[in-house]
């Protein structure tokens, strides 16, 4: 199972995104009303920029990997930075501060983004080389950074307000559970594997493992909230 799962980890991977995708779609009608539906419009973007990000192992399957051997382009690095640990940071603090109420709490995270984004501009400007062959830290850090805390800023809102009377029916906060247990999952990795996962075919095997059954224990989960929850006006 573990060979397998490792051996086709992008089709198993762009698989689940897909399942949450195309959930959100066939239920897109549910929740046209509703800040909901950007959500959904991210778990299309996430496929779609997984799939286009996956070109580097399409072209090895394909056997067409020496028309970008010699180039800048061999490691598909530099997209999956822009696309997740920029883009998703993005994404998760306009949409939360959409769904945020409080004025002070949505400033912070309105700030915290800009320092983020000036961060990653300025760490990519100085290592313009690391952008195309790996990742970066400090952009890895803050996209986990950015994204834990417009969870915390939102479940924060919900126990000190009346909605926490209706948690049950608020499917932002189920978004906000997955996301967070999700972290909570990926974030070892940042500090303890991913480092040496390049020089250490074991905790690379780990690291690859534990993100894949993170990715689908938290797409899987998106397409159940979609599926159960009862569509609310903001």
């Amino acid at each position: 199972m573990k060979d397998f799962l490792l051996n086709n980890y992008m089709f198993v991977n762009l698989a689940v995104v897909f399942i949450a995708a195309i959930t959100g779609l066939l239920l897109f009608k549910k929740f046209n009303n509703t800040p909901v539906k950007y959500f959904i419009y991210f778990l299309v973007y996430v496929f779609i920029a997984d799939l286009l990000g996956s070109y580097t192992r399409i072209l090895n399957q394909l056997d067409l990997s020496y028309l970008i051997e010699d180039t800048v382009f061999k490691r598909n690095f530099w997209w999956h930075t822009l696309t997740w640990y920029i883009g998703s940071a993005i994404f998760f603090n306009w949409y939360f501060r959409k769904v945020i109420k409080n004025n002070f709490l949505r400033n912070v995270l309105r700030y915290a983004l800009l320092l983020f984004l000036i961060i990653s501009v300025v760490s990519i400007a100085i290592n313009f080389r690391q952008f195309f062959e790996g990742t970066f830290n400090i952009i890895r850090i803050g996209n986990m950074s950015i994204i834990m805390l417009c969870v915390a800023f939102y479940m924060f809102e919900i126990l000190s307000n009346e909605k926490v009377l209706e948690f049950n029916k608020d499917i932002n906060l189920y978004i906000s559970v997955i996301i967070f247990i999700w972290l909570l999952i990926t974030i070892p990795l940042v500090h303890f594997v991913c480092d040496n996962a390049n020089k250490d075919p074991n905790q690379a095997e780990l690291k690859w493992m534990i993100m894949l059954y993170a990715n689908i224990f938290m797409y899987l989960s998106f397409a159940i909230t979609l599926i159960i929850s009862k569509s609310k006006k903001d």
